[in-house]
């Protein structure tokens, strides 16, 4: 179990790497002719927001039982409809926001289901990581706002 714990950690925290660096590349005024890096950062915060998304439909299902059970069901498939969604609003500040409020609102729906099957280590890391996305796409949204696109 401990080495279990170590590789969702590693890859948690791992998984920060593409927001952080799509971010500077934005603020540092970086392109690439193949990589756009707002449309980088909003696709890859719409599959990572979709992959948590995912994570919980599996928990739900893994308990079977649960009394809010085919409420989660239904939020989770809520979540990736909200990623997809955020990919084709022609304004990235919209979709920018609209991922952030799912990250936001997912870690909210996780923290108040306590017979989801997760750890302390777990909720410790996904505030984190959480935390993390959300700066990101803040500053994401300020470059934005402020005439960078």
């Amino acid at each position: 179990m401990k080495n279990m714990q170590q590789i969702w950690t590693w890859l948690g925290y791992a998984g920060l790497l593409p927001f952080i660096i799509t971010t500077v590349m934005i603020w540092m005024g970086w392109t690439l002719p193949w990589l756009p890096p707002v449309q980088a950062f909003i696709s890859y915060s719409a599959i990572i927001l979709s992959f948590l998304a995912g994570t919980l439909w599996g928990r739900v299902i893994s308990l079977y039982a649960i009394d809010n059970g085919a409420n989660l069901l239904v939020l989770s498939n809520l979540y990736a409809l909200l990623a997809w969604v955020s990919l084709l609003i022609a304004m990235p500040s919209v979709g920018l926001i609209a991922l952030a409020f799912g990250y936001f609102s997912l870690l909210g729906v996780e923290k108040s289901c306590q017979n989801l099957p997760n750890n302390a280590s777990y909720r410790q890391m996904r505030v984190r990581l959480t935390s993390v996305a959300l700066v990101t796409h803040l500053l994401m949204l300020l470059h934005l706002a402020t005439g960078g696109f």
